[in-house]
């Protein structure tokens, strides 16, 4: 789940003139692609970015804004927005003809997948607010939409290049919403002001949530990463202090990301020394297996930040074991 900005200046060519013949106003993912693709397939990138614009963006400007390329908080990101759209646009070649399937996929997982969850959270909304689109740069998250409320985008495209697992994938982020609107955990835990053990905390919780729902699938499925489901539990005490080095740090630190890319990203081979891709997904599993032990699902996912990370710390000391301190 990677987020960022766009600038006015990619924005610009997009806002003048009448809409294209078979422009929709509030198009479905496929609908939009097809009318992007039609006219942008060939064209050269200047053009191809004044189309997607056009045609994707401006009937949807507040969503794609708040929430897509979060421009409040990423003011900054024309550079990155470009080079997403060259890498996303050359992608299209091979990927225009399994977008309609992928959005149909969607379709017909999601009524089924909130039938479930809303018997585990019964508190939970029967219509959330999930809208299906075309973004680079991720394929799910949940974000803060344009009038400040949680949103869950599923991006179909990228959904499509991944062929992701939506029985398992779904569920997950289907609690990232819930956590943000029952608890305050707005962007999966990564939140100004919070530290790694948040999104620690969360995506934990949002791993437990697939394990519960879909336990017909294996633990690196679960964790959408198949080597980290060959992790041995008796690395559990070290990884366990590896991280708390590493807990009081910032979740969303510019300055200094490197700390939340180590236990959360995927990167380049050898980047994380001996430490698997995204190993805070694990450990997180790990940490809400042991407070699950004495508390409830539905009790943890209504602890506010600063209780989660609390509870995460004290788990972690257990699982190191270390002792705890004291209140």
């Amino acid at each position: 789940m990677i987020r960022r900005a766009l600038t006015a200046v990619l924005l610009a060519p997009a806002l003048a003139g009448a809409p294209l013949a078979g422009e929709s106003t509030a198009a479905s993912a496929t609908v939009a692609f097809e009318a992007f693709w039609s006219r942008a397939e060939g064209q050269p990138f200047d053009a191809q970015v004044a189309l997607w614009n056009r045609i994707v963006e401006v009937p949807r400007q507040a969503l794609y804004e708040a929430a897509v390329w979060e421009t409040r908080d990423h003011p900054d990101g024309g550079a990155r927005k470009a080079r997403l759209l060259r890498q996303r646009f050359a992608a299209y070649r091979r990927l225009a003809t399994r977008i309609p399937a992928e959005e149909r996929a969607l379709e017909e997982a999601i009524p089924g997948t909130l039938a479930r969850f809303k018997a585990l959270f019964p508190e939970a909304p029967v219509h959330p607010a999930i809208h299906l689109v075309l973004a680079p740069g991720f394929d799910a998250k949940s974000a803060v939409g344009p009038d400040g409320a949680p949103v869950l985008l599923l991006a179909v495209d990228s959904l499509a290049l991944e062929d992701a697992d939506l029985g398992v994938l779904l569920p997950h982020e289907l609690f990232h919403l819930y956590h943000a609107r029952r608890a305050g955990v707005l962007n999966d835990g990564v939140m100004p002001g919070a530290t790694l053990l948040l999104p620690l905390f969360a995506e934990g919780m949002a791993t437990f949530v697939s394990a519960t729902l879909v336990p017909n699938r294996t633990e690196g499925q679960w964790l959408l990463q198949e080597d980290l489901g060959t992790l041995p539990l008796d690395r559990l005490p070290e990884l366990s202090r590896r991280f708390l080095a590493d807990a009081d740090r910032l979740a969303a630190d510019p300055g200094h990301p490197e700390a939340f890319r180590r236990w959360f990203n995927a990167s380049p081979a050898g980047i994380h020394g001996d430490l698997l891709d995204r190993t805070g997904y694990w450990l997180g599993l790990q940490v809400v297996r042991h407070l699950s032990r004495t508390r409830s699902l539905q009790e943890m996912a209504a602890w506010p930040p600063a209780r989660a990370e609390a509870e995460a710390r004290a788990a972690l000391k257990a699982l190191a074991g270390l002792p705890q301190t004291a209140p």
